[in-house]
């Protein structure tokens, strides 16, 4: 989510902010940081600025004010105590500068009042490009090593870009690459994004210095917090006044973006939406078999009326969306899941875990049942599943089969395919995460394939993949030359490098149309429900 900072003060001495925010909401900002709430700030003005800020339509983040270990905690919430109770969001993300003295103490007695209150609140120390008592000094290392020794989960890292490229311009001039390490990156939960005018900050994007590629980089998966802009508009006038330095940076800062950061707002925005339209698959009684997919690979099925699942895993929807949470009781009445191999987009611990209080059947590869018994499911309720053996489960008849998880050099991971089958009902071929497409398996043509897209590791480098696609497609026909379903798209836990997408999917068609022109191809949408 794209955010931007706008002056506290514009929303208490009258500032007319409709403008602003139009150009903010029509260029696709999310989120409004209010910069800087200081102490003595009244508590009712931040709550009508954050309540004016809901209404149309933003979140928000706060960058708050501390003066000292001592007063650290007053300092920040005194002036957000009517602001919290009233919350329109899930969580509110406060960034702090370190101060002279121990941090790592001020960052824990913040956390501990957090965690008293029960606030659904994170406090991010950020880099400076000075240290606290304004001497030259590597202020990353600094909060690094506050957050880091504090250790706890409501703490994190505010990366404030441009004060890093600062440091490393009047620091480090023989090294202008320098990034920081790899702990660094792990705790960033929020960013200050600006450029450098010399040896100046804050300035808009574009224009001036900013390597803003290179960290973004670092960022690009398994980062949620907001791509915050923090211009300072006085400093900057008279060449830009606050609508065109937004104008200018906004844009570059979203086309720089990563598709993995692009794809989490839109989990973020849509995933609730869709596991619940996806759950109207087991509304019917009907015969035959109604499927909706959940996930890049994670399927609900209602077959003659038993509802059942496979590799149900929410990956990064667990943390950008609710329902995720609510798994046990949206997934009760689900009659058995079928599991196909241990890759944690489809064996998903902390779902089955969830799970394992309901009635649910698991149909589990021998070579994961004890896995999934260390999880707590009652061994009553698990099935092994061994290659050529027919499991008949609630009208269900379940063929596993060795599938071909494995490179040809060797490398990957046991997996089972699946042959599915009921009365009345079209035959469906489950191969699995396909690695080799030489093995040919003994198995007759299904009526549908649920085919999912890889095309070797690099989903980026097109002259490496695009061979691939007819091997791959030569192979899923194997399974069913009538219908074939591809899916293993647009996976919210993969770097944009291992994703693979819409121009992949057309690739594999293109391919699966030379080899078979009469074959149906369909790329299912989450939450659709269609029957078979």
């Amino acid at each position: 989510m794209i955010g931007v900072s706008l002056p506290f003060k514009w929303f208490t001495d009258g500032t007319d902010t409709e403008g602003v925010l139009s150009l903010l909401k029509a260029q696709g900002v999310g989120s409004v940081e209010l910069r800087t709430v200081k102490p003595d700030h009244a508590p009712e003005a931040v709550l009508q600025a954050a309540e004016y800020l809901w209404e149309n339509g933003f979140q928000i983040t706060v960058h708050g004010s501390v003066k000292t270990l001592e007063t650290a905690v007053a300092d920040v919430f005194a002036p957000l105590v009517q602001l919290l109770p009233r919350l329109r969001q899930e969580k509110l993300n406060v960034t702090v500068h370190p101060i002279v003295g121990d941090n790592c103490a001020m960052v824990t007695a913040l956390s501990d009042h957090i965690l008293e209150k029960n606030y659904p609140v994170t406090i991010a120390l950020e880099n400076n490009r000075r240290l606290p008592d304004k001497t030259e000094g590597d202020s990353v290392a600094l909060v690094l090593e506050a957050v880091t020794k504090a250790d706890r989960e409501n703490v994190g890292i505010c990366f404030d870009m441009g004060h890093y490229a600062y440091y490393i311009k009047k620091n480090c001039p023989d090294n202008p690459d320098l990034l920081p390490g790899k702990e660094f990156w792990k705790r960033v939960i929020h960013t200050h994004i600006h450029g450098l005018n010399e040896l100046r900050t804050h300035f808009p994007l574009g224009v001036y210095e900013l390597p803003l590629k290179e960290y973004l980089d670092k960022l690009s998966c398994g980062y949620f917090g907001v791509y915050n802009l923090e211009l300072d508009f006085p400093r900057i006038v008279p060449v830009w006044t606050p609508e065109t330095a937004l104008e200018q940076s906004i844009p570059v800062l979203r086309d720089s973006l990563h598709y993995c950061a692009k794809l989490y707002d839109t989990v973020r925005e849509n995933f609730d939406g869709w596991f619940s339209s996806a759950l109207k698959c087991w509304e019917t009684e009907e015969e035959g078999t109604t499927f909706s997919l959940i996930h890049s690979t994670s399927y609900l099925f209602s077959t003659n009326g038993t509802k059942w699942g496979m590799d149900i895993a929410f990956r990064n929807a667990r943390v950008l969306a609710k329902s995720p949470a609510e798994a046990a009781k949206l997934l009760q009445d689900m009659d058995f899941m079928v599991l196909t191999h241990g890759h944690r987009d489809h064996f998903e611990e902390s779902t089955i875990q969830c799970l394992a209080e309901n009635k649910t059947v698991f149909v589990v590869p021998d070579f994961l049942k004890e896995r999934i018994l260390g999880l707590g499911v009652d061994p009553r309720k698990v099935i092994t599943a061994i290659p050529g053996g027919t499991i008949s489960l609630f009208g269900v008849d379940i063929l596993p089969f060795e599938s071909s998880h494995f490179r040809p050099d060797g490398k990957g991971v046991l997996e089972y395919g699946y042959y599915i089958t009921a009365p009345g009902c079209p035959s469906m071929a489950f191969p699995g995460d396909i690695r080799d497409f030489s093995k040919k398996e003994e198995l007759p043509m299904a009526d549908y394939c649920f085919a999912h897209v890889w095309l070797k590791d690099n989903s980026a480098d097109r002259d490496a993949w695009e061979p691939v696609t007819m091997p791959w497609a030569d192979y899923m026909l194997r399974f069913s030359d009538k219908n074939i379903f591809l899916a293993h798209l647009y996976e919210d836990g993969r770097p944009d490098n291992r994703m693979w997408r819409g121009e992949h999917a057309e690739a594999v068609s293109q391919a699966i149309r030379m080899l078979s022109p009469q074959t149906n191809i369909r790329i299912p949408q989450r939450g659709e429900c269609i029957k078979l």
